[in-house]
């Protein structure tokens, strides 16, 4: 009977330490832990898959991919700085064989330009060597104007490509300075009064999704490889935001519109290559100030559903331009 019961006890205390278990890697290294007055941790290395409602705050070195799995909350409260492990990745969580290539993208006869979205001339995406954060759950990063929350590389010579996405399912991300990062994606939320800035790929990229509904408002976006909001599809808001400058060739635009109803509202771009690219959907384009631009407006396929009135045109090379 004593055997039995010393037997049950030892199971027992497996199975409890089994449990306590944390759902990401944890650096173990006491000297890079930071503890606050409530003992709660505030600087630490981090990679993994998270499986809790999970608080970031104080200084957080992501090393390794990140993926907050449906079902769960990360929060980022203000004032956190968020350094991501630059052109680096102890943890690669992405197997997508397009996304683990590297080099160069070559320009190859009968292949779109733009096939999934890297270009000629610029590097792969190169997962394995390059973090990405993806919130499967949702997100509430939420600081304040005394207060941003910063998420940016940790290379003392810091440039755009030195991590990759940055995605959330659902959720805000608000007075944040976001920076050196590939792209930014949601489906559903607001990104409202960011500094999103030096960026490979699109600043902002929306959809395409058949439900969901993005708000993007009050935001100073600038200097990305691409567009520096991509519209795929969805009835989405864009209003109030400061976009530009993103000078440069073919695609360093302020909006692209592919798809969808949005609304685009009472935003000032300047310095761009295009205003606004217009591909396709049903766009209502109202009260924008587009300023200093190669062209104002570039149509790329002909539509009657475009709602474009009460825009102010200053200083473009040329207000309208159709190419198809």
């Amino acid at each position: 009977m004593k055997k039995l019961l010393y037997l049950l006890m030892v199971v027992l205390i497996i199975f409890l330490g089994a449990c306590n278990e944390l759902p990401f890697n944890l650096e173990s290294n006491e000297k890079e832990l930071s503890i606050d007055e409530d003992g709660l941790e505030i600087s630490r290395n981090i990679h993994g898959i998270i499986r809790q409602d999970e608080t970031w705050r104080g200084q957080i070195h992501v090393v390794g991919d990140i993926i907050v799995e449906r079902g769960y909350t990360l929060t980022i409260e203000p004032g956190t700085k968020i350094t991501i492990a630059a052109k680096s990745d102890s943890n690669n969580l992405n197997t997508d064989e397009f996304n683990l290539k590297q080099g160069i993208r070559e320009p190859l006869p009968g292949i779109n330009p733009d096939y999934q979205g890297v270009h000629p001339g610029e590097p792969f995406r190169d997962e394995a060597n390059h973090i990405s954060i993806h919130i499967l759950g949702t997100l509430h990063a939420v600081g304040t104007p005394d207060q941003r929350i910063i998420i940016t590389s940790d290379s003392p010579d810091p440039e755009v490509w030195d991590w990759n996405a940055f995605t959330f399912n659902d959720g805000i991300l608000s007075f944040c300075t976001l920076e050196y990062y590939r792209t930014l994606h949601t489906r559903h939320g607001i990104i409202s009064n960011n500094v999103l800035r030096h960026v490979g790929e699109c600043a902002v990229c929306i959809g395409p999704f058949d439900s969901g509904k993005v708000t993007v408002e009050n935001n100073m976006i600038s200097f990305a490889e691409h567009e520096l909001i991509d519209i795929q599809g969805g009835n989405h808001i864009i209003r109030n935001n400061y976009l530009g400058p993103n000078p440069g060739i073919l695609c360093h635009s302020g909006i692209v519109i592919v798809d969808g109803m949005p609304e685009i509202c009472c935003n000032q771009i300047y310095g761009c290559k295009s205003g606004i690219v217009l591909i396709g959907g049903t766009p209502q384009i109202i009260d924008n100030y587009i300023i200093g631009c190669d062209e104002a407006f570039l149509y790329l396929s002909f539509a009657d559903g475009f709602d474009i009135e009460d825009n102010y045109l200053i200083n473009n090379r040329s207000d309208i331009i159709r190419n198809y």
